[in-house]
């Protein structure tokens, strides 16, 4: 029979999950408020949008974030080492080919994300740059 779940380990499970929830937009947030200290606001509005991409990139996948947690308590509670292998192989196996397709589509998502969002060829090339470093 398992026992009854305890809030200080309630907290220390939760914890880590929300300040790993909060390092993507944090991640964006720093980036936006170190370039505005930049001397022109192309800097800022690249950055901002090369954030709001990547945001929202990362929450379309935050299935996958749940799924593989959802998963690994079930493998935790049935104490077979086959489930908690497979956890983490089949999410693992998942996010290996997001990334590889987003990779190789990634030059058209940018494309018509520029299109859509019709900044300024200045604002383009200085996003073009983030996102790039961003994806990698």
């Amino acid at each position: 029979m398992l026992s009854q779940l305890t809030y200080k380990e309630y907290l220390k499970v939760t914890i880590p999950f929300m300040l790993s929830t909060a390092t993507q937009p944090l991640l964006g947030a720093v980036n936006t408020a170190v370039m505005g200290h930049m001397s022109e606001a192309f800097y800022i509005a690249a950055v901002s949008l090369g954030v709001i991409l990547f945001n929202n990139i990362y929450w379309l996948f935050g299935f996958l974030r749940v799924s593989t947690t959802s998963f690994s308590a079930q493998a935790l509670g049935s104490e077979s080492a086959k489930d908690k292998f497979l956890a983490l192989a089949r999410p693992l196996l998942i996010a290996i080919v997001i990334s590889l397709i987003f990779l190789i589509i990634y030059p058209w998502i940018f494309k018509y994300y520029a299109l859509l969002m019709k900044p300024d060829s200045q604002v383009v090339e200085l996003m073009k740059n983030y996102c790039e470093i961003i994806i990698w």
